[in-house]
């Protein structure tokens, strides 16, 4: 798999009700990178707690942008942290 340059990437925003509630948690997910760059076929491959960072994950994952290339990039796996600094 050649390894494609993200151009434009985004931070999923920290969802209110998971900070108010003081929660950390991880979301690991796979996805393919179109021909001309966007991001399709994301899967939630594992997240912990279940069901409370997906949604801001996938909001993030839509605005992500690649640079173009010949053809899809498959399998390509990210894992985003949601932990308090400090």
């Amino acid at each position: 798999m050649n390894e494609r340059e993200a151009v434009n990437v985004v931070a999923p925003e920290y969802p209110r009700g998971a900070e108010r509630r003081n929660l950390e948690g991880e979301v690991s997910v796979r996805y393919n990178v179109t021909p001309e760059g966007t991001v399709s076929d994301v899967e939630i491959v594992e997240a912990t707690p279940a069901g409370v960072f997906d949604r801001a994950v996938l909001r993030a994952l839509e605005q992500w942008q690649y640079a173009p290339a010949e053809e899809t990039t498959e399998g390509v796996e990210q894992v985003f942290n949601f932990a308090f600094a400090g």
